[in-house]
């Protein structure tokens, strides 16, 4: 018997995660799943699911910060701390990438190339 018809939904992207938030998450909060580093696309409210668009390596996420994390050249790795928050402190956080320029010592945003 010969297929006579096929249809197909799109459902969403394959390198994001349903995730349902322990707390409020605002757009943009790097978030750890089990090994994955994942960004908020959208704000989630606690107790709701909402999508984590999952890092891949070579690709490039500008990261802002309240604070300077300091002078630094490009290639300088940059880790994720279990806060979310990007830090140059290796000691039990993630690496999330390296910056891929230069930063000043007063920039509060930067460009990571993802590992």
């Amino acid at each position: 018997m010969a297929i006579s018809s096929t249809a197909a939904k799109f459902r969403k992207t394959g390198d994001t995660l349903d995730y349902t938030a322990g707390a409020d998450i605002p757009a943009g909060k790097i978030i750890k799943v089990d090994g994955l580093l994942c960004i908020a696309l959208s704000p989630i409210a606690n107790g709701k699911t909402g999508a984590l668009k999952v890092l891949h390596r070579g690709e490039v996420v500008e990261v802002t910060t309240n604070e300077a994390i300091g002078s630094t050249n490009a290639g300088v790795a940059i880790y994720v701390d279990s806060d979310g928050l990007a830090t140059k402190t290796s000691t039990s956080n993630t690496l999330l990438g390296y910056t891929r320029a230069a930063v000043g010592s007063s920039d509060l945003s930067f460009e990571v190339v993802c590992v």
